[in-house]
């Protein structure tokens, strides 16, 4: 078992396992139907059967909101680590912590403009420069700024359409084909299609996506940096502070699980979805991922538990390889698919919310064993140690 030390690190990579797995439930969707059935379910061609409606209410109240921000909070703690090692004095352009985010840009440029357009780590590089001169900040400062920053940027996310559904998409009642059938229609093309879709898509959306969720996602990296000095992150909390946090998720759970109920009830009201109807999750979500946090390291406090999550651990070690992994195998299995120019499978369109579930899970369970195998005979993951390599200028050595 791992020292007290290297235990700390351990519950880093526990908790980022356990995001980034979950993090594919909810980006399933985005992959397998056009944006407007992400953001509003009721608009999909395949209509929603009840095991659907199912499935999308677990999404919401479980997962939606909850393993982003997690995986957001440890961005954050990620940079800072990194950044500790370097002097003071360097300038950013002179770190191998600003070759890793310059890198981190190129990664996200090429895997939105040409795998999928739900890239996020593009926005994650400029939120790192911009998180960059706060990093030496103590905890309480940390905590104070990024949690108004945090909650500024969830109004700025939810006001359009709380206003006046400025920028929504239009109810389920209209006549939506129109607009969804030549988006399937050219992600089930061939690739040139597909990759044109994509590419059509990501351009669209990109700007905004980093307007409307940069200052949030800031808020988070300085929140989760606050935790982790503060020592929540590294487990040195008091026990009944986890499990008062616990306690409090479980309240925004119910809370977040009542205001799914009432949408559903309602036939997903397109603009309120998106506004009024979306305010619990998108504010009491970040209480809930502490409330995941904090059972994953009470777990983890206690060796059986240590080796019980320790799939978790090697998952979330390789999480920029799992991340990149998901992208490249959702894409295969929905687009493409015609000839002559076949590659997928081209499912993209034909798949609803319960179909999707089995899918996610047979990819939970193939990257949890590829990384345990891994990370038995590598020190990184392969897109790690390509990233690593890159932000240190020379080749690092792989092999344990």
């Amino acid at each position: 078992m791992p020292d007290a030390d290297a235990r700390r690190i351990v519950y880093l990579d526990i908790v980022r396992g356990l995001s980034i797995l979950g993090i594919l439930f909810v980006n399933a969707v985005a992959f397998a139907m056009p944006m407007h059935v992400y953001i509003n379910p009721a608009v999909s061609p395949l209509g929603m059967t009840s095991a659907d409606i199912a499935v999308w209410w677990v999404d919401e109240v479980f997962f939606t909101g909850k393993f982003i921000t997690i995986f957001s909070m440890l961005l954050g703690v990620s940079l800072y680590l990194i950044s500790a090692s370097e002097p003071d004095g360097l300038p950013l352009t002179g770190r191998v912590i600003g070759r890793r985010l310059g890198w981190m840009v190129i990664f996200g440029l090429i895997h939105g403009a040409l795998i999928w357009y739900g890239d996020i780590l593009l926005l994650y590089a400029i939120c790192g420069f911009v998180f960059f001169s706060w990093r030496n900040l103590g905890a309480k400062p940390l905590l104070v700024a990024g949690s108004v920053l945090y909650l500024v940027g969830n109004g700025i996310i939810l006001w359009p359409a709380i206003n006046d559904g400025i920028g929504v998409i239009p109810e389920p009642s209209a006549p939506l084909p129109n607009l969804l059938n030549p988006i399937i229609d050219q992600m089930r093309s061939g690739f040139t299609g597909s990759l044109s879709g994509n590419f059509a898509m990501w351009s669209q959306s990109i700007v905004n996506e980093i307007l409307f969720y940069l200052p949030v996602t800031v808020g988070l990296m300085m929140m989760g940096l606050g935790l982790f000095k503060s020592g929540f992150f590294r487990g040195e909390s008091r026990t009944a502070t986890y499990v008062t946090v616990i306690a409090l998720a479980g309240v925004s759970l119910a809370l977040i699980g009542w205001q799914a109920a009432v949408i559903i009830d309602e036939g997903f009201p397109a603009v309120r979805i998106m506004g009024l109807y979306a305010v619990a999750n998108e504010y009491l979500s970040i209480i809930v991922s502490l409330g995941y946090v904090s059972a994953l390291i009470l777990i983890a406090k206690t060796d059986i538990g240590l080796k019980l999550l320790s799939p978790l651990r090697d998952a979330g070690r390789m999480a920029f390889t799992n991340y990149l992994l998901q992208s490249l195998i959702m894409t295969v299995i929905f687009y493409g698919g015609r000839a002559p120019e076949s590659w997928g499978l081209g499912l993209y369109g034909t798949v609803g919310n319960a179909g999707l579930v089995p899918i996610v899970v047979a990819i939970w369970i193939g990257q949890l064993i590829f990384s345990s195998v891994w990370m038995r005979i590598f020190c990184y993951g392969p897109f790690e140690w390509g990233w690593r390599s890159l932000s240190h200028q020379s080749l690092m050595p792989i092999l344990k």
